[in-house]
């Protein structure tokens, strides 16, 4: 079965949550336009967590554990996937992924590079499923930068429920 019949058997909503990674946005001196922009084009799913997190292990970890128990199928976390000794996102996530989409962070860096040249290399977005009590749990991190999430946004508005569709079989 090729991709576009996956796409046609793919759920055509899902839940989801944001989780934005920004010691200033967490303390309040810094607006978060990228979080608020992932939910405005995601508004036919059903938003069901909405966090700003300080770039902090736990943090960040609490955070996608909420949204799972709040019922989302995927989450988008904006921010902390830089390469400052504070940027943990990754980090933190990526030993919680039962499967790893490096097509994703792939496709991802390729467009950026298409946009920002060669300063792409320095995001390290990827995306993974986490899986736990029979659910799956597709996860992108994404940069916190507003024209980043746009690109980013624009590829998991085609691929998300695609990837759900395979993540829960």
């Amino acid at each position: 079965m090729g991709a576009e019949e996956h796409r046609k058997k793919a759920p055509k909503k899902f839940k989801f949550g944001v989780v934005t990674v920004s010691d200033t946005a967490s303390r309040g001196e810094k607006e978060d336009a990228s979080g608020k922009f992932i939910i405005e084009a995601l508004s036919g799913n059903e938003l069901v967590h909405y966090s700003v997190v300080p770039d902090e292990k736990l943090a960040i970890i609490g955070a996608i554990l909420d949204a799972f128990e709040k019922g989302a199928d995927v989450v988008i976390t904006t921010g902390g996937t830089g390469i400052t000794s504070r940027d943990v996102t990754i980090e933190s996530l990526s030993p919680l992924f039962d499967k790893e989409i490096p097509g994703f962070g792939e496709l991802f860096r390729k467009l950026s590079f298409d946009e920002v040249g060669s300063a792409a290399v320095l995001t390290r977005a990827t995306a993974g499923v986490i899986r736990s009590g029979g659910r799956a749990l597709v996860v992108f991190c994404l940069p916190g930068s507003l024209n980043a999430v746009k690109t980013g946004i624009g590829i998991i508005k085609k691929e998300a429920y695609h990837l759900l569709k395979h993540a829960r079989e």
